[in-house]
Parts: structure tokens; sequence; C-alpha cells
């Protein structure tokens, strides 16, 4: 694999310093867009293999199936969550990380495996009788082997991200997603249980350790000596893992609770179709960013300007994505997942706008982890929890899933302009500033929305079959494509060209277009 390296002295990620290590000055940005490419790569990469392993397994299995298991994953995370510390953004974010950080951090993520799986074995029959599921007892005690086997993963890896070698990153990434289809699919067909996604998930977590040796050559000893400085900043990361925990779970216990398996199954299938596009493409540059803002953490102005760029392009890409899964969730639905999924229209409608909203906000907590103020980012997680969790409870209890749907975006679109409003605060960022960079993809996915619902017919899609509704949707694709870029476009020189997503999306077009016209022109020997 050409991801394996060579092996230094030192036998450590970080064997000169960071300087020597990675792009300076003005070659940073150049690295770091060049990484959320690959990120985006990776990503896409990613999860194509999970989107076709669940138009797969979404025909082999029942609704209750997945709500069985997002039931075991729900308890996994209230185990792991507190010793979760984000350690890896605490090395990432330290530019004199030593390998005592590494160490330590790697240490204590195995500590945190083994707490993890003894707390499982005392909470796994009250788990079972709040969820009034037997069946989940197996399903833990597995799923909590998983969780031993992943606290072994190489902290070394760590070091492709903040030494920005994107490209690495993308081959573990993938490699380590290949081994959990591989073992998933197949099985589903053989035992049409949800032991097929049990195994798959287990099999991907020690795929992810072996992997994670062979491409770093980095091998970790058990050590404490860091322990104070990694505190220092990763106890507001517990926090922020509570929080993220208990936004992406916290539907697992009430719907679970309150509507059952089968309608878990509904909703989580439901949340992860209607983000798809915007956590695929939103998740990624994130990922790849954060290590250029630490870089830049120093300098307010640069800071500044690399946010309003970044919020730009999630912009330019997260709006369209969002609103056209919104605009065609009738036809998508029953084509992709077959008539017995279509009551997860509404949910998939409902939760895209959110995936929007949702991403509109969440560079800012990158931000605040560059500056090194993790307080700040847990602060307002736990403002967003209060927001959610009660307004979940109550809509669940009266409209059942699709109210839990309506928790979300409603909770999102309160949340979304107080985290603005700390932003402008600490960034000092102006309310103009941020509009420049947001209403022309906001304006023209609105556009693309209106037009689509326009060309789409109004006759409910059960009584489609498949080719017609799939006619539907290429038309309902390219109609939306075509309004959003033309328009968009049309905005942007209506603005006298401003230097932002637009400009950025053009060069990079521009720039392939030549490369490959020298690439022709090399071939046929002009």
């Amino acid at each position: 694999m050409k991801l394996r390296q060579k092996r230094k002295q030192s036998q450590t990620p970080f064997s000169h310093t960071v300087e020597e290590q990675s792009p300076a000055g003005s070659s940073v940005a150049g690295a770091v867009t060049k990484g959320a490419l690959w990120m985006i790569f990776a990503r896409l990469a990613d999860r194509s293999l999970g989107v076709v392993s669940t138009l797969i397994l979404v025909r082999l299995l029942s609704p209750a199936d997945f709500g069985l298991v997002a039931m075991g994953m729900s308890i996994i995370a209230v185990c792991e969550l507190f010793g979760q510390m984000g350690l890896d953004v605490a090395l990432i974010q330290n530019p004199n990380a030593a390998r005592r950080h590494y160490d330590t951090a790697w240490t204590f993520g195995v500590m945190n495996s083994i707490v993890t799986a003894v707390i499982l074995v005392l909470l796994v029959v009250p788990a079972a009788s709040f969820y009034n599921e037997p069946r989940l007892l197996p399903i833990v005690f597995a799923l909590a082997v998983g969780a031993i086997i992943s606290g072994f993963e190489n902290i070394g890896v760590v070091a492709f991200r903040k030494e920005l070698h994107f490209n690495k990153e993308f081959l573990f990434v993938f490699a380590k997603k290949l081994a959990g289809f591989v073992v998933t699919v197949p099985l589903a067909f053989m035992l049409r249980s949800y032991w097929a996604l049990v195994s798959g998930i287990v099999v991907g977590r020690l795929a992810s350790v072996c992997l994670s040796y062979y491409v770093q050559e980095y091998r970790p000893r058990f050590s404490f000596a860091a322990r104070r400085e990694l505190f220092h900043f990763s106890k507001w990361m517990v926090i922020c893992n509570f929080v993220n925990a208990a936004n992406s779970r916290g539907a697992d216990f009430i719907i679970g609770k309150i509507a059952g398996a089968h309608a878990l199954g509904v909703f989580n299938v439901s949340y992860e179709l209607s983000n798809l596009p915007t956590s695929e493409l939103i998740a990624p540059i994130n990922r790849a960013v954060f290590p250029g803002y630490a870089r830049k953490s120093t300098d307010a102005a640069e800071l500044r300007q690399g946010y309003l760029s970044v919020i730009g392009i999630i912009a330019a890409f997260g709006a369209p994505a969002g609103v056209g899964i919104a605009a065609t969730a009738d036809v998508i639905v029953p084509l992709v997942f077959g008539q017995q999924w279509t009551e997860a229209v509404p949910l998939v409608a409902i939760l895209a706008l959110y995936g929007v909203i949702a991403a509109m906000k969440t560079n800012a907590h990158y931000i605040y982890l560059a500056l090194g103020r993790p307080k700040v980012a847990a602060g307002l997680g736990v403002v967003q929890i209060t927001l959610l969790l009660p307004s979940l409870i109550f809509l669940c209890m009266r409209y059942g899933v699709v109210g839990a749907a309506w928790a979300y975006l409603v909770s999102q679109a309160v949340f979304t302009p107080l985290s603005f409003w700390t932003l402008f605060k600490i960034l000092d960022v102006k309310l103009g500033q941020l509009l420049q960079v947001l209403w022309r993809p906001v304006v023209a996915a609105t556009f693309m929305f209106a037009l689509v619902r326009f060309v789409l017919p109004s006759s409910p899609f059960e009584a489609i079959n498949s080719s017609s509704a799939l006619a539907h949707l290429i038309r309902a694709v390219i109609t939306g494509a075509a309004a959003y870029i033309s328009s968009l476009y049309g905005l942007w020189l209506l603005s006298a060209r401003p230097v932002g997503a637009e400009s950025w999306i053009l060069g990079v077009v521009q720039s392939t277009t030549f490369r490959l016209q020298g690439k022709v022109a090399t071939a046929f020997g002009r």
C-alpha cells in the first residue's frame, strides 16, 4: 500500500518540527484547499459504499432491524462519551505535540475502551428493560467487543491530518470502510437479520485497528507523561462529546422508548438519507480546514477571512444539496428504498432542511477549537441540547416520529442565530460580511426548490412504477442543477463578481480544464 511510511529513527509521526513538516506561510492555504478536496473525495468514496450498502440492506432487512442496532449503538455511545476527550483534536491544536502527548492520548484511549466494556456489562440488562427489548442483550455484548477493539487504534494516524497529509488519511478511511462493507452485505443476504449490521460494525472496528498499525509505523507506548497538558484542553471536549452524543443519539433513546424499534429505524434511515448530501460535503471540508485554522489562530484577520471563505463554499454546495433532497423526497424514498418505506417521505423532507441549517453553523465549532477555546463550543452545545431534547420529547409524544423530525428542524432554526452571534463577538465578524457570502446560494437554492416542485407531478408516487419515477427524478435533478447554477452565476454577476465561493469554483474549473487540455495536447503530440 502506498500509504505505508518509511521508518524514521524515532518512529514518531512528528520527527521534525511543525515548520519543517508542513507548508509554510502562503502555501498553507493551498495545502488546506487540496486537503479539503481529498477529504471530500474520501467522504464521497466512503459514503458511496455506504449508499450501496444501505440500498441493499433496506431491501433485505426490516426497519425494526435498523432500530434494534440503533438502540444498541445508543447504549454504547452513552458509555463511551465521557471517555472521549477529543485528544486527537488536542494533538492537532497543539503545535508542539511530541511523543509523550501521543502516547498519553493512546493510553487513555485504551483505558476508556476497557472501562466502557465493564460499564456495558453492568448496564445491558437495565437497558434492555428500558427499551423492553430482550434481543438487545446479545447485540450489546457483541458491540462491547467492538468498543474494546477500537480503543487500541494507533494514535499516530492523527499525524496525517496534523501534517496535512490528507491523501494518506483518505486511503486509511476508505480501506476500513471497505472492510465493513464486504462483511455486512454478504451476511445480510445469508442471515436476513440485524446480526449482519452488528457484524459489520465489529469487523469495521477491527479492520480500523489493524490498518492503523499498517499505514503508520509509529508505535505508541503506555504513558501518562502529558496528562496535565492534554486534560487542560480536553476537559471541555468531554462536554462537547456529551452534547454531540445527546444531539446524535437523543432521538434513539426518546423515539425508541416512545414509539418503538420500527419508528426508530424509519427515523434513522430518513436522517441518513436526508443529511447525506450536506454531511458528506461539509464534514470533510470541516475536517480538512481545522489544521489550517489552528496554524492561523494567531492572525485574527486571516482567520476571519478564512472562515468567511469556507462558510461561503459550504453554503454554495450545502444549500442546493439539502434543498434538492427536500424537493424530491416523495420521489427518492419509494424509488430508492421501496414502497414499504413511504412513511419516511415527510421525515426526509423535514430533516433535509434541518441539515442545510445545521451545515451553516458547523464550521464555527472548529474556529473555537483552533483558538483554544473549547469552553465556548461546549457552552453552545449545552444550549443546543437544552432546546432540542424537550421539544423532541413533546413533539414525539404528540405527533410521533414526524414530530421528532420537526423538533430537530425547529430547535436548529432557533439555535443557529445564537451560534452566529457568539461567533461575531469572538471573531469580530459583521452580520453584513456573513450575509454577503450566504445570500446568493440561499436565494438560488430557493429558486431551485420552487422550480423542481413545479416540474414534478402532484400525483402520489405510490401509483407510479419505478421507471416512471426514475424519469421524473432525472428530470428534476437536471432542472434543479440548471436552475441553481444559472441563478447563482447570474446573482454573482449582478453583484459585480465579488471574491467568494463562486470565484473559487470558477478558478478550480478553469485550472482543471487547462490541465486536461495540456494532457490531451501532450497525448496527441502537440
